[in-house]
């Protein structure tokens, strides 16, 4: 069994796969830190692949896998920890964004404390676009209220042993939020805090759409509290109700019949956008039980290169 795996997942990074890597594996083997990467090429459309081929030619200890498709970064993850068996699993991206230099500390704290995780946790988030920085507090503030999870500044540069690593396993949905299930799963875990470096070539494949959506995802996907809007909908509105018909009552009989037009037309109006609202939701819940139980494989490979 392996001792250590290097899990990496890229995506559309061929014009800076080999020198990151290098630069990856030259620090590891400065630290002396015994290990086995595993890559796993997220469906590019680029030259990523042929680059990773290169990879493996010229490293020993490297093995890579490739999607037929873009399944997500977070099935690219879970398939990672799939193929290989390690005591072991250290995550990081590829752009150096998670620094090799710390991986060294992260395994003598693990060491050290006896955990089972050990979570690498921004301690800024570097030179992020505003927007994305504004975005981010957002939904983790929005997370935290409907979870009860505490993910802020968090990110998927994390040391897992075996046992987590099985539990992991276990999971079979399609929609999976990675940093998610590392807290549901439970075990004792620490936390070590790293500075984000800069990327040194390349951009992020991330858009605001997909952040967006990867927000979205990730609430879903763990929680089920979004349903219960519907429910405060309607208690909102049995009380507005209530209000309006006495209202409309006292008008009645005080002989002003005709006023509150304006307040109908409003209430047509935000009780209309409160069912859509609430359809929804309830479409978005019933859409992921439709792709669910058609059971379909969570990623295919297309392509594996191993070098055990």
């Amino acid at each position: 069994m392996v001792k250590l795996a290097v899990i990496i997942p890229v995506y559309n990074e061929s014009e800076a796969i080999q020198k990151n890597f290098a630069m990856i594996h030259q620090t590891l083997l400065a630290d002396h830190i015994s290990c086995h990467y595993m890559i796993v090429d997220d469906g590019s459309t680029d030259q990523t692949w042929l680059e990773i081929c290169e990879i493996v030619k010229k490293y020993d200890h490297v093995s890579a896998i490739r999607f037929a498709r873009n399944f997500g970064k977070e099935m690219a993850l879970c398939a990672g920890i799939d193929h290989i068996q390690a005591q072991r699993y250290l995550i990081m991206d590829s752009d150096l964004q998670h620094p090799p230099q710390c991986i060294k500390d992260m395994i003598l704290l693990m060491d050290k404390t006896q955990v089972n995780i050990v979570h690498g946790v921004k301690k800024t988030r570097g030179k992020e676009k505003r927007i994305y920085k504004w975005m981010a507090k957002i939904f983790y503030k929005i997370l935290q209220r409907m979870t009860g999870l505490t993910l802020d500044n968090s990110s998927d540069f994390k040391l897992i042993d075996a046992q987590v690593a099985d539990s992991i396993r276990q999971f079979k949905e399609n929609y999976v939020f990675f940093r998610g299930i590392i807290d549901w799963v439970g075990f004792e875990s620490t936390t070590y805090d790293f500075e984000v470096e800069e990327r040194i070539s390349g951009s992020s494949s991330f858009s605001t759409f997909k952040l967006i959506k990867l927000a979205l995802n990730s609430i879903i996907s763990y929680t089920s509290k979004p349903l219960y809007l519907t429910i405060v909908g309607g208690i909102l509105f049995l009380f507005m109700s209530i209000i309006l018909g006495i209202q409309t009552l006292v008008n009645y009989f005080s002989g002003h019949a005709l006023n509150g037009f304006s307040t109908v037309i409003l209430l047509l109006l935000f009780t209309g956008s409160m069912i859509m609202l609430s359809l929804g939701i309830i479409g978005i819940y019933i859409s992921r039980i439709y792709d669910e139980i058609k059971q379909r494989p969570r990623y295919i490979i297309s392509k594996k290169i191993e070098r055990l």
